[in-house]
């Protein structure tokens, strides 16, 4: 193949096309990997990792690097709008065991670099600074019109993945984007200086909107906050209305009256993006670009890094036999409704009982009562509980009688 002709085309070098690339590139297909960013960059995310994805960081080579510069978290604590306080803990989730007993939180500028690199090991060829201008073709080949330094070119791809994040350009110019009615936008930063910070993540839930903190360093803290933006948001800067929205939870700002901002602050959303399907002829979507309901949930990581291993246990064989047409990469959206759809149904349940103040105080009430449920609950969105243990009838009539 020519320097502008390759097996796959991968857009977005996050964690699910940075992942989606090393493997298809182990496997032996010639991969590109193209982001519009110089890495290391900053990147608008919880930055928490679920116990479950470090089995996919181990695949990709790159665990042990990741945890010695990560935070290990024992759960997640989540406060009610009326101060209802549940814990949850990965150890508790018996008789389930994930990959570890720990969830890890550390910048996205550590770990999109480091899984970078492990694409480039494989044998991904890397271009940053390099913009996505248009998708065309379909039939023979897909072409890929891409902007850098030197100019515009145009790639040849059998295979173009989506793997450029919420307001993906791939799935937009392939008809493939969804929105629904929800319209909650973040605000992220980091914090030095918050006070009581422990071994867990935190939620801290308000009406319309709640506030997610995660230890990312020492005396580092992750600090989310998601607004509904169906109505004004005060503030005209990102800084602004994450300074608005901080000041609506005032046990989480009496932790923060010595605490200062030591990064940009920076915004994501809207949210609700869903696709009716995540294939098209000769291309498809992973992570983000695919689907993203919610952040409360924390498991955007992992669901990039498991849609990545999707893309390679479905597709992997079709690019090889050079048959991706839309009908036979079918067999990659029914994957990912196998693993994904009983987590969806969850993600939106939780959303459900969020934006309902006196059912969600309820359901605090009774976690707060019943550790193992709690422990249970938090190991589902480890990952590594299977869903159906908090779909039970006997489970969720617990929740809410």
């Amino acid at each position: 193949m020519s320097g502008s002709e390759f097996d796959v085309v991968v857009v977005g070098a996050g964690p699910a096309g940075s992942a989606t690339a090393a493997l298809l590139a182990e496997r032996g297909l010639n991969a590109a990997l193209i982001d519009r960013a110089a890495f290391p960059r900053a990147k608008p995310c919880a930055e928490y990792l679920s116990p479950e994805a470090g089995r996919v960081l181990e695949r990709l080579g790159v665990l042990i690097r990741v945890r010695e510069r990560a935070q290990e978290l024992a759960g997640m604590t989540v406060v009610s709008p009326a101060g209802r306080r549940f814990t949850g803990r990965f150890a508790g989730a018996v008789p389930f065991r994930g990959f570890s007993d720990r969830g890890l939180a550390l910048p996205r500028t550590v770990l999109d670099a480091d899984l970078v690199a492990a694409a480039a090991v494989r044998g991904a060829r890397v271009m940053e600074r390099t913009r996505l201008e248009r998708i065309g073709g379909a039939n023979g080949r897909r072409t890929v019109e891409i902007r850098d330094g030197a100019g515009t070119r145009t790639l040849t791809a059998r295979l173009v993945v989506g793997a450029d994040g919420l307001n993906s350009r791939v799935a937009e110019q392939l008809g493939l984007t969804r929105r629904g009615r929800r319209r909650r936008v973040a605000f992220v930063t980091h914090m030095a200086g918050v006070a009581g910070v422990a071994d867990v993540g935190e939620m801290h839930v308000g009406r319309g909107a709640y506030v997610g903190l995660a230890p990312v360093g020492p005396d580092l803290v992750n600090v989310a906050v998601v607004l509904d933006a169906r109505g004004p948001i005060p503030g005209s800067s990102a800084r602004e209305r994450f300074e608005s929205g901080l000041h609506r939870f005032g046990g989480v700002m009496e932790r923060m009256r010595h605490a200062e901002v030591v990064g940009p602050v920076l915004a994501a959303g809207p949210f609700a993006r869903t696709t009716l399907r995540a294939t098209a002829d000769r291309a498809v979507l992973v992570g983000d670009a695919a689907d993203f309901y919610d952040p409360f949930t924390g498991e955007g990581v992992y669901a990039a890094l498991r849609g990545a291993e999707l893309v390679v246990e479905h597709v992997g064989d079709l690019i090889e036999r050079d048959t991706l047409s839309a009908e036979a990469l079918a067999v990659y959206d029914q994957a990912r409704r196998d693993v994904f759809r009983s987590k969806w149904l969850i993600e939106r349940a939780i959303a459900f009982a969020i934006d309902r103040p006196v059912l969600f105080e309820r359901v605090a009430d009774r976690l707060a009562r019943r550790p193992r449920m709690a422990d249970l609950l938090v190991g589902v969105t480890g990952d590594f509980v299977p869903p159906r243990a908090v779909l039970r009838p006997s489970f969720l009539a617990k929740l809410v009688l």
